[in-house]
């Protein structure tokens, strides 16, 4: 990553939330697709009362009653859908964001290895971002489950590959899914420099901001951790810290509340393009922050 980079306004260009969450499952063969009656019976015991909405060897789709979707003349159950079995490409998945993964070691030959993929997403989802994100998890952990074959989940939002086994074995908090799956957090070192930079990738995505931190001579896993934790505090609480607000800080590898950094909000330094909660991290702190 080069030093120089462009201020940018607030605009349309900005990475928006998205309207169709899209999660990648991935396959070494070309997998089974189940029958409709077997997906919605699973959909059913993780969510409750649900209809069918399509069933067809290219696409299943649910209207899911627990979560109604909120919209100007009417209500409707937010869906999820099964897409049809696909041939997985390499070029999907670009040399930069293999170059962020790090839930999968020799990703590189572990990605050579997928042939199909298979799309769960969702749709009408006019939801807030706490009934969004555990409808998506949900029906995540529902095809996951279903397909026993399926190796990883790729994310595009956030750029994050993430192992089958981890999402079926139940470690995570349900609370903590959506980060822990979707969102990534990416080192970048800055050329010719002793600055770096940790960022969050995928929380815009569900309507939440990303999270950077510019800084030097601070071990950078320290901050990648710090930065995780910042992200479960922001998908649980919202948009709780503002503008000029002060964070407890890092001391070494420990959240320390005798040490304060400065919150504010900032174009992201890295794309894509959108607004980021930007944490200045007092004396260690690299670049020039207005």
């Amino acid at each position: 990553m080069t030093k120089e980079h462009k201020k940018r306004k607030l605009s349309d260009e900005y990475e928006q939330q998205s309207n169709v969450f899209q999660m990648w499952l991935l396959f070494d063969h070309e997998p089974v697709r189940p029958d409709a009656e077997i997906l919605k019976s699973a959909l059913e015991a993780k969510c409750g009362k649900a209809d069918t909405i399509a069933s067809s060897p290219e696409l299943t789709s649910f209207g899911v009653k627990r979560f109604m979707s909120h919209f100007k003349d009417t209500d409707i159950p937010a869906q999820v859908i099964l897409g049809n079995i696909m041939p997985f490409s390499q070029s999907e998945i670009s040399d930069a964001e293999r170059a962020q993964i790090r839930e999968i070691k020799d990703r590189d030959e572990f990605l050579s290895k997928c042939t199909h993929k298979i799309l769960a997403a969702d749709m009408m989802a006019a939801l807030d971002t706490e009934h969004r994100t555990r409808l998506l998890m949900n029906w995540l952990e529902v095809v996951v489950d279903i397909f026993k074959d399926c190796k990883a989940v790729w994310i595009p939002s956030g750029g994050k590959l993430i192992p089958a086994d981890l999402i079926r074995s139940g470690k995570v908090e349900k609370q903590d899914r959506f980060v822990c799956y979707c969102v990534n957090a990416r080192f970048f070192k800055i050329e010719n420099t002793e600055e770096m930079l940790v960022d969050t990738h995928g929380m815009c995505a569900v309507g939440l901001p990303d999270i950077q931190c510019h800084f030097k001579n601070l071990d950078p896993d320290n901050i990648v951790n710090y930065i995780y934790n910042i992200a479960f505090f922001v998908m649980q609480c919202g948009d709780q810290i503002k503008n000029g607000d002060t964070i407890d800080g890092l001391n070494g590898d420990t959240i320390d509340e005798n040490i304060q950094w400065t919150c504010r909000f900032e174009d992201a330094m890295v794309a894509p393009m959108r607004a980021v909660l930007d944490i200045c991290p007092g004396e260690f702190a690299a670049g020039e922050r207005e």
